[in-house]
């Protein structure tokens, strides 16, 4: 297989954010159905924009201070126990961090530190050394490592996703609107093949900051 046959997926998502459960079942499904290989990345971004967009969104019942500074803790503690388990493997850490999601949106919406574990054992990582890891400055650095890459990519919103398609060696594709697997699939596709390709292409290339 050819290096240019790689796509390779930033998704900055809210790790406790409905929308971005979403975005990440959207993007394992489109590399389920790429004949490439398909590299994915999840990136939590924490800010206070995303936490109140995400209180609007998700109609919480109160978009008090108070509230939103508990989403915004649990959502960084989510960060950090996201970083902890990639420490064990990029797709181990993925199959985390959606079990975890999940398991707060069939609950009261508080994250514990028994549901981390309880999604640990069920992603088949190492509870004690996840455990380790979650408590160590090493999964901080990995968290403000993640900021900075938003910042070098222009994220300020989740989701969003960054795609490098390895025959458009010039450039990637930022999606801060609705991410879809057709969309996906388009601008991944030959842009000689329909006069509309070019256009779709344009309109989400950039360059990196």
């Amino acid at each position: 297989m050819s290096l240019n046959n790689v796509i390779e997926i930033f998704l900055f998502v809210n790790p406790l954010g409905v929308k971005s459960y979403e975005a990440e079942e959207v993007i394992e499904t489109f590399s389920k159905e790429r004949d490439e290989k398909v590299k994915i990345r999840f990136v939590p971004l924490l800010n206070f924009k995303s936490v109140k967009k995400q209180l609007l969104d998700e109609k919480y019942n109160s978009t008090s201070v108070e509230n939103r500074n508990r989403l915004y803790t649990d959502s960084f503690n989510a960060s950090l126990a996201f970083a902890a388990a990639s420490m064990q493997g990029k797709k181990k850490a993925r199959t985390f961090l959606m079990n975890l999601q999940e398991s707060i949106l069939n609950s009261n919406g508080f994250l514990t530190k028994s549901m981390m574990l309880d999604c640990a054992e069920s992603a088949k990582l190492d509870t004690d050394m996840f455990e380790e890891d979650l408590e160590s400055d090493l999964a901080k650095a990995a968290f403000t490592k993640d900021q900075k890459l938003a910042e070098e990519m222009a994220v300020k919103d989740t989701p969003a996703c960054v795609l490098f398609n390895g025959s458009d060696v010039e450039c990637g594709y930022r999606i801060e609107t609705a991410i879809t697997s057709n969309l996906l699939h388009g601008i991944c596709s030959d842009s000689t093949l329909t006069e509309e390709l070019p256009d779709l292409k344009n309109k989400y290339k950039f360059q990196m900051v």
